[in-house]
């Protein structure tokens, strides 16, 4: 009798299989790694801008004896704007400021600006100026428009009148606050002038939330002490339970870490 050869086997050992699982997860695994330590990079680069507008601003007030955007002689050294309401045209021309010391003519963000974004001194053609003159002065990079771009008074397009970030969808906004009382959105306290830092939100100026929880506490804690109600780092919704819980009082918040999605908008305080 004859015995015929077994047919030769053409599927994948169990040792085969373990090493390409093994390569896999070697590969998941260091997208992920790689993912996070870009974050971190861009984290990284949020604070170095922030520490580059500010002293952008203390540069500029050492040469010109004034706040950009608030600078009462700024046409003196860049051409007068023209008045109409062109919105959409990248402005390289400037107006002067009232010199009042603030970056905003109200003590908060109510929008009180004339319908011709060219004109008047409104606390927003103040914001959107600063930026405009700091960039004139060399301060900053871009060309900024100095004004808001429709009749939403305080709107912040990122590129077009405040700058943008490292950080994808995010931007800066420049401004004066007093917030004499707390409500849904800020503790009452007397904040001067700062950096806010989030997306774009429509009909105001960029507070929407841009990072989690844990990345805010992480740039808190870098720069400042870690707390959301106090110090100069903070965030724009400390009574929003996705960015900070214990809302109890401005002392007890805190960060709200387990939640993993953008929810946090962070303030930076200058000190003047």
């Amino acid at each position: 009798m004859r015995f015929l050869p077994y047919p030769k086997q053409t599927g994948f050992t169990l040792l085969e299989l373990s090493v390409v699982l093994i390569i896999i997860a070697l590969v998941a695994g260091g997208i992920v790694v790689g993912q996070s330590l870009i974050r971190s990079a861009t984290l990284r680069s949020v604070m170095g801008e922030y520490d580059h507008y500010l002293k952008a601003v203390q540069e500029f007030q050492d040469k010109y004896l004034a706040l950009p955007g608030d600078m009462p002689n700024a046409e003196e050294f860049w051409d007068k704007d023209i008045s109409g309401a062109d919105y959409n045209v990248i402005r390289r021309k400037t107006i002067n400021g009232n010199g009042d010391g603030r970056i905003g003519t109200a003590d908060n963000a109510t929008a009180n600006a004339s319908s011709d974004p060219s004109v008047g001194l409104s606390n927003e053609t103040e914001w959107f100026r600063a930026w405009q003159q700091l960039a004139n002065a060399g301060f900053i990079d871009g060309a900024y428009s100095g004004v808001h771009p429709s009749y939403d008074d305080n709107e912040a397009h990122i590129g077009f009148n405040v700058p943008g970030s490292a950080m994808r969808r995010a931007g800066w906004t420049l401004y004066y606050y007093l917030h004499t009382s707390t409500n849904g959105t800020l503790w009452g306290d007397h904040y001067g002038h700062l950096l806010e830092f989030g997306s774009e939100l429509g009909g105001s100026y960029t507070r929407g939330s841009i990072i989690t929880p844990a990345e805010a506490y992480e740039i808190d804690s870098k720069l400042d002490d870690g707390k959301p109600g106090r110090g100069k780092v903070r965030v724009f919704t400390p009574n929003d339970i996705n960015c900070t819980t214990n809302n109890t009082s401005q002392d007890n918040s805190i960060y709200n870490t387990t939640y993993t999605q953008n929810a946090c908008s962070p303030i930076f305080l200058l000190g003047f």
